[in-house]
C-alpha cells in the first residue's frame, strides 16, 4: 500500500509540474516609449520680457526720431533642443504686409536668438539666417492685408516670375503629377494634397536659360520639388525630385 501510494504521489506532483510547464509565461510589461530626441517648450516670461524690451529699443534706434509703429503681429517663438543639450530660443518677427510689385504682396520675417548667458541686456542678436520674404497674390485696388497662405519667395526672384507662378502653379502641379509618377522616388505621392510652400532659383537646364523650382509640401510631410522651365514667356513642369 504504500508502495502504491508513493506512486500516486509521484504521479500527482509529475501531472502538477506538466500543467505548470504549460502554462504560457506572461509576457514583459512593455518597455516606456523613448523620450523624443528633439524636445520643444514655449518660452518663460522672462523670455517674452527680454525680446519685448529688446525689439522696442530696436525700433526706437531705426525709427531716428519717427513715430514709432508697432508691429501687426506678436512675435512667434521656435524653442528646441536635443536630449542633454542646451535650448536654442529663437523669435520670427512679421513685417506689416505690403506691396512689392503691382500684383503682389509682402511680408518680410526677421529671425533673432536669445543667449541666456550674455549680459541681461544684450541677451538678443539678430539671426545669422537672413530675412525671409513671403508672399502672395495682391487683390486689385486692394491693400494688401495679411493671408493665411504665404509662399517663400528667393528675394533674388524677379516679380513678374513670381506673379506669373502663383497664378499658374495648380496647372503646373496638375501637369507634375505625370512626372511623379514616372519618378519611382516620386510615384506614391503623385496623387496626395500638396501645398506650394517656396519658389526657388534653379540652374539653367534642358536648353532654357531660366529654371525656378516650385516646392510643395504634401499632407504626409514629403516634399516635392517641381522644376519650371521658362522659355519665350511660356512656363512648364520639367522634372521633379521627392523628399
Amino acid at each position: 500500500m504504500r508502495a502504491i501510494s508513493f506512486a500516486v504521489l509521484l504521479i500527482a506532483a509529475g501531472q502538477a509540474l506538466a500543467a505548470t510547464a504549460a502554462k504560457p509565461r506572461a509576457a514583459p510589461p512593455p518597455a516606456p516609449p523613448a523620450p523624443p530626441r528633439i524636445e520643444q517648450r514655449q518660452p518663460t516670461d522672462e523670455e517674452r520680457a527680454s525680446f519685448d524690451d529688446y525689439y522696442r529699443q530696436k525700433m526706437l534706434a531705426e525709427s531716428k526720431g519717427a513715430r514709432l509703429v508697432q508691429p501687426l503681429f506678436a512675435p512667434e517663438f521656435d524653442i528646441e533642443r536635443q536630449r542633454g543639450k542646451p535650448w536654442q530660443v529663437i523669435a520670427r518677427v512679421d513685417s506689416a504686409p505690403r506691396h512689392s510689385a503691382v500684383d503682389l504682396c509682402r511680408q518680410i520675417r526677421s529671425s533673432f536668438i536669445y543667449d541666456a548667458k550674455a549680459p541681461r541686456d544684450a541677451r538678443w542678436s539678430e539671426s545669422a539666417q537672413p530675412p525671409s520674404w513671403h508672399v502672395w497674390l495682391a487683390q486689385p485696388k486692394t491693400v494688401c492685408a495679411a493671408a493665411q497662405h504665404t509662399v517663400l519667395m528667393d528675394p533674388a526672384l524677379p516679380p513678374e516670375d513670381v506673379v506669373a507662378l502663383l497664378r499658374q502653379y495648380p496647372e503646373l502641379l496638375s501637369r507634375a503629377r505625370l512626372l511623379l509618377a514616372g519618378n519611382s522616388r516620386c510615384i506614391r505621392q503623385r496623387a496626395l494634397p500638396f501645398t506650394l510652400r517656396a519658389i526657388e532659383p534653379a540652374p539653367p537646364a534642358a536648353g532654357a536659360p531660366v529654371m525656378f523650382n516650385l516646392v510643395f509640401e504634401s499632407d504626409r510631410d514629403t516634399t516635392a520639388r517641381v522644376a519650371v522651365r521658362k522659355h519665350r514667356g511660356e512656363y512648364a513642369a520639367w522634372n521633379v525630385n521627392c523628399d
